[in-house]
C-alpha cells in the first residue's frame, strides 16, 4: 500500500543554486534545504540497488481532487519500480555504467572547464495517478560526498518519468539525464517536490538562487514533462534584487480551467508592509512557460 503524501495550503520548496545573469556571475551559492532520503533497498543478485522497498505516495492530495475521472494508481511492487528505475537509468547512463561498490551511476558532464566524472544515484521514486494512467517520477542528484569536485564544479540533476501497467510493463515518459545546477557538485535540488500541474501531468517544483551582497534572489523551477524531456517552464520570481523584501508565494489551482494541459498559477506577493496581493498566472503556450508574477 502507498501513503497518501500531504499538500501544502502554499507551496514551500527547495533552495539551489543555479546560473543566473551576468551580473550575478561571482555569487556564492548555498543549498538551503536539505534533501529526502535517498533510495537504500537492496536488488536481486545482479541487480543496480535503485529503488527503494517502498515507493513515496501517490499523487498529493489537493492533485487527487482536482483528477476526480483518475483511477487510483496501481499497487507497484518494489521489485517493479526498480525495474522501472533500472531500466530508464541504463538508457540515460549506460548500460555499464553502475558502480555496485559506491551505488553510483557514472556520468560524464563536460563542463566550463573539461569534462568531469559525476557519481549519480537516484531518490525515492513516487507513483501517482493521472488521467492516462499510472505514472512513476524519479530525480537523481549528484552525489556531494563523492569527494571529487572542487567549489566551482556544478552539482546535476536528472528528472525520469514513465507510464506503468499493472503487470509492471512501462514506457519512457520524459527523461534528461543531467541538468547542471548548483555548485560544489551539489544540485541542491533533492527537496523539490513533485506537484500535479495539470490533469495529466506532474512536475519538479523547486527554487534556484543565492545571495550576491546582501541581497537573496531566487526563482521559482519546474521541470515538468514536454515532448520526451524535462524542461523548466516557470519564469516566476520567488524573490528579486528590485524588491528583496518582497516574497512571492505560488499555489498551483487545480479548480482553474488548464491551458494547453497546465493549470493556473496562484501567487500570493507579501511584504513591504503592504497587504497580501494575488494574482493568477495563466500557462502562456505560445512561450511554453508560466510568466513572471505581475
Amino acid at each position: 500500500m502507498h501513503t497518501a503524501l500531504e499538500q501544502p495550503a502554499v507551496i514551500s520548496v527547495a533552495r539551489s543554486t543555479r546560473a543566473l545573469p551576468a551580473r550575478h556571475a561571482l555569487w556564492l551559492g548555498v543549498c538551503l534545504v536539505a534533501g529526502l532520503t535517498a533510495c537504500k533497498a537492496q536488488a536481486p543478485a545482479g541487480e543496480p540497488s535503485t529503488a527503494p522497498a517502498a515507493a513515496a505516495a501517490t499523487a498529493p492530495a489537493t492533485a487527487a481532487a482536482a483528477t476526480p475521472t483518475a483511477a487510483a494508481p496501481v499497487a507497484l511492487s518494489a521489485e517493479q519500480l526498480q525495474a522501472v528505475v533500472d531500466g530508464m537509468l541504463r538508457k540515460a547512463y549506460g548500460e555499464k555504467a553502475f558502480n555496485a561498490a559506491t551505488g553510483c551511476w557514472s556520468h560524464s558532464f563536460e563542463g566550463a572547464n573539461d569534462t568531469l566524472d559525476y557519481c549519480m544515484k537516484p531518490d525515492t521514486p513516487k507513483v501517482v495517478a493521472a488521467a492516462s494512467g499510472t505514472q512513476v517520477y524519479f530525480q537523481t542528484y549528484s552525489d556531494p560526498n563523492a569527494e571529487t569536485y572542487s567549489l566551482v564544479d556544478p552539482g546535476l540533476r536528472g528528472a525520469f518519468a514513465a507510464t506503468v501497467t499493472a503487470d509492471g510493463k512501462w514506457t519512457p515518459l520524459a527523461a534528461t539525464a543531467a541538468i547542471d545546477q548548483g555548485q560544489a557538485g551539489d544540485c541542491g535540488c533533492r527537496d523539490a517536490q513533485l506537484v500535479q500541474v495539470g490533469p495529466d501531468r506532474h512536475g519538479w517544483l523547486g527554487t534556484a538562487g543565492g545571495t550576491w551582497q546582501g541581497v537573496t534572489v531566487t526563482q521559482y523551477t519546474l521541470l515538468v514533462p514536454v515532448a520526451g524531456v524535462f524542461r523548466d517552464v516557470s519564469r516566476i520570481a520567488q524573490s528579486s534584487e528590485d524588491s528583496p523584501s518582497e516574497v512571492v508565494q505560488i499555489q498551483i489551482d487545480p479548480t482553474g480551467t488548464p491551458v494547453d494541459g497546465f493549470y493556473p498559477i496562484k501567487a500570493t506577493r507579501q511584504g513591504d508592509g503592504a497587504a497580501a496581493a494575488t494574482s493568477v498566472i495563466a500557462f502562456d503556450p505560445k512561450q511554453q512557460v508560466y510568466p513572471g508574477a505581475p
